[in-house]
């Protein structure tokens, strides 16, 4: 018994030794989110690198978290000339990482003030890329200011670096391959969109719909009321219940993969293991008659 009680007080006290991980607790990749309280023991760490993803360079100016960087959204998405975004070339994802001078061993935090819709965006390209060490700032710069956190308007000054990708070709599923899978048991599409997109009401495209099979769980119900991630419980059950479950491969989309983002970052942390995003979502399926739609 008392073996038993030293076992538990030391697990208690590595717990308590790791800043980020009691918060963390049950998802499948806890490193993949970090609070408030671990980025500010981290601040100093000599491979870190925090990105601010908001969409005003003129509030990260004004004040953000000391030491990250300013990263439009458009720099790491690829504008297309018919509607929609789509991943950048392999060439041009290398030169933004090393022009925000990220090597492999560092550590990359992102943020946002939209509850990850920016920098989920950011983890999927990352994924792509096969960096390993990032993770989103759990509640963004909204709860950093909230909590009355320091923040700084210095421009963070960063010495490039040469960084050469890795491709995880199987993070990504073009429309190509979606057809070539729909109607396979294995197969399960996420629609992040709202309910009234997913059923053809409000069409932002040259039709409106879903994709064949899909469910629709909207990418705000991942979050809180105060735009943190919902409790590794709470969101395994809400998919689950979906049929999207661990054992099979997932596919998020939306309308232009940055709400399908945040689905696909949620299913990361959950520890889902083959989940796969369409990059090019509702802006191509929607204006392409030749693919199949329902609503």
């Amino acid at each position: 018994m008392k073996r038993m009680m030293m076992a538990v007080m030391t697990a208690i006290t590595l717990i308590a030794a790791a800043p980020g991980l009691v918060l963390a607790a049950g998802y499948g990749n806890p490193q993949f989110l970090v609070d408030t309280d671990w980025l500010v023991s981290h601040l100093n760490d000599r491979d870190l690198r925090i990105i601010d993803m908001r969409n005003s360079p003129e509030e990260y100016a004004a004040g953000h978290i000391p030491g990250a960087v300013h990263l439009p959204v458009n720099q790491v998405r690829l504008a297309l000339k018919e509607s929609g975004f789509a991943l950048p070339p392999d060439y041009e994802i290398e030169e933004r990482l090393g022009q925000l001078g990220i090597t492999k061993e560092t550590m990359v935090v992102v943020y946002d003030d939209q509850g990850g819709f920016n920098a989920s965006r950011l983890f999927f390209t990352l994924e792509y890329a096969g960096h390993k060490k990032v993770a989103l700032l759990n509640g963004g710069i909204t709860k950093w200011v909230a909590e009355k956190r320091a923040l700084s308007n210095a421009l963070q000054q960063v010495s490039k670096t040469v960084y050469q990708i890795h491709t995880e070709t199987q993070r990504v599923a073009p429309a190509s391959w979606i057809v070539a899978n729909l109607g396979k048991p294995n197969l399960a599409l996420v629609d992040s969109r709202s309910p009234a997109e997913f059923r053809g009401e409000d069409i932002r495209a040259k039709r409106g719909g879903h994709i064949p099979g899909a469910v629709n769980i909207e990418w705000t119900q991942n979050l809180t009321g105060d735009k943190t991630f919902k409790s590794a419980d709470e969101l395994l059950a809400l998919y689950s219940q979906a049929g999207v479950t661990k054992d099979k491969t997932i596919v998020s989309y939306c309308q232009t993969m940055h709400r399908g983002a945040v689905t696909y970052f949620t299913l990361r942390l959950l520890g889902y293991p083959d989940v796969r995003g369409y990059d090019r979502s509702w802006s191509e399926w929607g204006n392409d008659p030749t693919l199949p739609a329902k609503w």
